[in-house]
């Protein structure tokens, strides 16, 4: 009769922990993102000793300062901030260049087209049985492409 009774007490003890753990997994389905950023932070949530040294305070004070430093400015419309990115990283044409200098939009064209003559044609890799020639011959190509392009 005893095991009946040492069985018994271990489904008791079973189903205590069990209920523990939905706790425990219920509250950590419940932190809060100031919480979540501290365990990135400390690999660990908040406890008592870190409310009761000023530690929670500090960080959470400085996770607030921080998302309100991050948020974008929503006087400024998207369309400006677009087209000061376009400006700033827009590429340059050759023909733009030659024009900025002053010369005319017929002498652009000719220089342009001087320089696209001037360029060696592509290359080709067919029939070769190394890589490294293979890779070689597609990087000229690619470079010879992108500089064709930025001609205008």
């Amino acid at each position: 009769m005893t095991f009946s009774n040492e069985m018994e007490k271990l489904k008791a003890q079973i189903q205590e922990l069990q209920e523990k753990l939905q706790k425990l997994e219920e509250l950590q389905r419940t932190k809060s993102p100031v919480e979540e950023a501290f365990k990135r932070v400390y690999y660990r949530y908040p406890d008592k000793l870190d409310v009761e040294q000023g530690v929670w305070d500090i960080f959470e004070k400085g996770y607030n300062t921080s998302k309100e430093d991050c948020k974008v400015e929503e006087l400024k419309p998207m369309n400006d901030v677009i087209d000061r990115l376009l400006e700033k990283y827009k590429s340059k044409k050759l023909f733009d260049v030659i024009k900025n200098l002053g010369y005319s939009v017929d002498m652009c064209y000719e220089i342009v087209d001087a320089v696209r003559c001037w360029l060696p044609e592509p290359q080709s890799s067919s029939g070769s049985q190394n890589v490294d020639v293979e890779l070689l011959v597609d990087g000229f190509n690619d470079c010879l492409k992108k500089i064709k392009d930025g001609l205008g």
